[in-house]
C-alpha cells in the first residue's frame, strides 16, 4: 500500500461527498470532478486573457467581455459545486447540464453547430447525463440537445437537422443501456461484497471467541482454521484446514505460514499474507489468493488472554472459488451487455445506409453530408463496442486464434487499400514495403493480424498532422518476421510510454482530448500479439513520430499445399 500524499488527500476531500447511497456518492463525485476540471480550464483561460490584456493584443471591449464571461462561468461552476456538495445532487447535475448545453450552443458558428463540424458536441451532455444522473436522464438530455439545436436553427434562420435529432436519441438509447447495465452490476457486486464481508467478519469473531471454550465447535466449522502463536507457528488446526492444505494435522502444527503454503502460492501472495499475520494486534479480512487450483479468502483476528494481551492469531481460510467464478460471470455479463449495445447501433447504421442509398427518396447535398456524419459517428460507437467485446473475451480467456495459411503480401496490401482513403483525406502519404525474403504463405490468424494493423495505422493517421505513415513487413532472423508502422506524427511522451498499452489508458494532453476512443485499442493489440506468441515494442520521440514494431514467430508453409487445401 502506498501512502497517500497531502495533495492527493486534499483533492480526494474536494471531490468526495459523504452519502448513505453509494450510487448518489458516485454521481456526486463524478460531477465534482467535472466541475473542478472545467474550473481549472476556466482559470487557465482567464490567465490567457490577462496576458493578452497586459500585452494589449486585443480590443479592450473584447477583453472586458471575456473577463465577464470567464468570471460568470466560474461563479456558475462554484454555485453548482456548492449545491452538489451541501444540498441536492440532482439539482446540481441538471444545472450543470443546462450550463454545459448553453456553452456548447455558443461554441461555434451557428451553421457549423446545426449542419457542420461542431454538430457532434451536442452529444456530450447526453453521455454525461447517463453518468451523473439516473440512466433514463440520457433521454431528457437528448431532448435538451434537440431543443438547443432547434433554437440555434431558428436564431439564424437555418433549416433544422432532423437526422441529427434522431442520432441524439439513438445515442441516448445506447447510453441508457450501458449505464443501466453498469449500475446493475455495481449494485449486485455491492450486495455480494456486503454479504460476504458480514459473513466473514461474523465468523472470524465467533471463531476467535469459541476457540478457547470448545474444541468441538472448532472441528465442526466448515472453513479452515489455524491458530498461530506469537512466533508465527501453527499451534492448532481444524479438519477443514487439513483438507484445504491436503496435509495431515501433524504436518501443519509447528510450521510457519511459509512452510505451509510452500510453492503452491505465488510469491506476492506469500508476502501479503505474511504481512497480515505479523500485524497480529488487529483484525484483517478479505485477502484472496490461489492454492491448489482453488481461490481462498483469508481473515486474521488476534487471540487475547484474560489480561487482554495478544496470545496469538487465528486465521480463517474460506473456499472462495465459487465467488471467484461469479467475478468471471461478471466479465461475461459485460460481454453480453456489449452485444446488446451493438444490436441497436447496427439497426441505426442499416437505416442510415438505406437513407444514403436513396431507398426513401433522393437526398440533397446537405442531407448526404449529414447522413455521412451519422454513419461515421455510429461507426465510432460500434468500434468502441467491438473493443469492449474483445477486451471482455480476453479477460475471460475465451478469445481464440483461428490460425490458417495466409499471404503477408495480401495482408499488407489489404490494409493499405482500406486506410489510404483516410490518409489522403488528411493529406498524408501512406506507403508500404514488403520484404522479398518473407515466405509467400505463413500460418496465422489473418483477421486478427488485419485488426492489429488497422488499429495501428488508424492511430498513426489520427495523430499525424503532416508527413507520412509507412507500413513495413520483413524477415527478422531465421525464425521470426515483423510488422512495423512508422509515422511522422506528434509522438508519445516518455512518461506515457509506460502505460500506453494498459486498458482504458490514453495519452493525457491537450492534443488528444478532442480525439475519440476509450483507450482499449493498443491494449487489445498487445494482448493479441502476446496470444500469437509475439512481442510489440514502441519507439517514439515528441514531434518526431512513432514506430510500433511487432515481432512474430515465423510459421511458413508450402504454397502448393495451401492451394490444394483451399480447393
Amino acid at each position: 500500500m502506498t501512502r497517500e500524499t497531502g495533495l492527493a488527500r486534499r483533492i480526494r476531500q474536494l471531490v468526495e461527498v459523504p452519502s448513505t447511497d453509494p450510487d448518489d456518492a458516485r454521481r456526486r463525485q463524478l460531477l465534482n470532478i467535472l466541475l473542478l476540471g472545467m474550473g481549472v480550464l476556466n482559470l487557465l483561460a482567464l490567465l490567457v486573457v490577462l496576458v493578452a490584456d497586459i500585452a494589449d493584443l486585443y480590443d479592450q471591449e473584447w477583453i472586458t467581455y471575456l473577463y465577464q464571461v470567464g468570471f460568470l462561468l466560474l461563479a456558475g461552476l462554484a454555485t453548482i459545486y456548492a449545491i452538489n456538495r451541501y444540498w441536492a445532487s440532482r439539482i446540481a447535475s441538471v444545472l450543470f447540464l443546462l450550463l454545459l448545453t448553453a456553452i456548447l450552443a455558443f461554441s461555434d458558428e451557428p451553421y457549423e453547430l446545426v449542419q457542420g463540424r461542431s454538430l457532434i458536441v451536442f452529444t456530450i451532455p447526453i453521455v454525461m447525463a447517463s453518468i451523473i444522473l439516473p440512466p433514463a436522464a440520457s433521454f431528457a438530455a437528448a431532448g435538451l440537445s434537440a431543443l438547443a439545436l432547434l433554437l440555434t436553427s431558428l436564431r439564424v434562420n437555418i433549416t433544422p437537422n432532423p437526422f441529427a435529432i434522431l442520432v441524439f436519441f439513438a445515442i441516448a438509447m445506447a447510453s441508457w443501456l450501458s449505464s443501466r447495465s453498469l449500475e446493475r452490476v455495481l449494485r449486485d457486486l455491492r450486495l455480494l461484497n456486503r454479504e460476504l464481508d458480514q459473513r466473514v467478519e461474523e465468523r472470524t469473531r465467533q471463531v476467535a471467541e469459541a476457540l478457547s471454550r470448545n474444541q468441538a465447535i472448532l472441528e465442526a466449522i466448515a472453513d479452515g482454521i489455524i491458530v498461530f502463536d506469537t512466533n508465527g507457528r501453527a499451534s492448532l488446526v481444524n479438519p477443514a484446514m487439513t483438507h484445504l492444505l491436503q496435509r495431515p494435522a501433524q504436518e501443519i502444527v509447528g510450521n510457519d505460514l511459509d512452510a505451509l503454503l510452500g510453492d503452491d502460492t505465488a510469491q506476492g501472495d506469500h508476502q501479503a499474507i505474511g504481512d497480515l499475520l505479523r500485524g497480529n494486534d488487529r483484525s484483517h479480512s478479505g485477502l484472496r489468493f490461489e492454492l491448489h487450483n482453488k481461490t481462498l479468502s483469508v481473515s486474521f483476528a488476534p487471540v487475547r488472554d484474560s489480561t487482554d494481551n495478544v496470545a496469538g492469531t487465528v486465521a480463517v481460510f474460506r473456499d472462495f472459488t465459487r465467488e471467484a467464478e461469479i467475478d468471471r460471470m461478471k466479465s461475461a455479463f459485460v460481454s453480453m451487455a456489449s452485444h446488446e449495445l451493438r444490436t441497436p447501433l447496427n439497426a441505426i447504421l442499416g437505416y442510415v445506409d438505406m437513407l444514403q442509398e436513396g431507398v426513401y427518396g433522393a437526398l440533397s447535398e446537405q442531407q448526404h453530408d449529414v447522413v455521412s456524419r451519422i454513419i461515421a459517428n455510429v461507426g465510432e460507437l460500434l468500434n468502441i463496442v467491438n473493443n469492449l467485446l474483445d477486451q471482455a473475451q480476453i479477460e475471460a480467456g475465451k478469445l481464440t486464434l483461428n490460425n490458417a495459411p495466409f499471404s503477408p503480401t495480401d495482408l499488407v496490401e489489404g490494409v493499405h487499400g482500406v486506410m489510404s482513403v483516410l490518409a489522403h483525406a488528411k493529406g498524408l502519404e501512406l506507403t508500404r514495403q514488403i520484404d522479398a525474403n518473407i515466405p509467400a504463405v505463413l500460418i496465422g490468424d489473418r483477421q486478427r493480424l488485419y485488426e492489429i494493423l488497422v488499429n495501428l495505422v488508424s492511430n498513426a493517421i489520427k495523430f499525424t498532422a503532416q508527413g507520412s505513415v509507412h507500413i513495413r513487413a520483413q524477415r527478422h532472423g531465421a525464425e521470426q518476421w515483423l510488422l512495423e508502422v512508422v509515422d511522422t506524427g506528434r509522438g508519445i511522451p516518455q512518461e506515457a510510454q509506460a502505460y500506453i498499452f494498459e486498458p482504458f489508458r490514453r495519452v493525457d494532453d491537450s492534443a488528444t482530448r478532442g480525439d475519440t476512443g476509450v483507450g482499449l485499442g493498443l491494449s487489445i493489440v498487445k494482448q493479441l500479439v502476446q496470444l500469437m506468441g509475439g512481442e510489440i515494442t514502441l519507439s517514439s520521440e515528441l514531434n518526431r513520430g512513432s514506430t510500433f514494431t511487432i515481432v512474430l514467430p515465423l510459421i511458413p508453409t508450402q504454397e502448393a499445399s495451401w492451394a490444394a487445401d483451399s480447393h
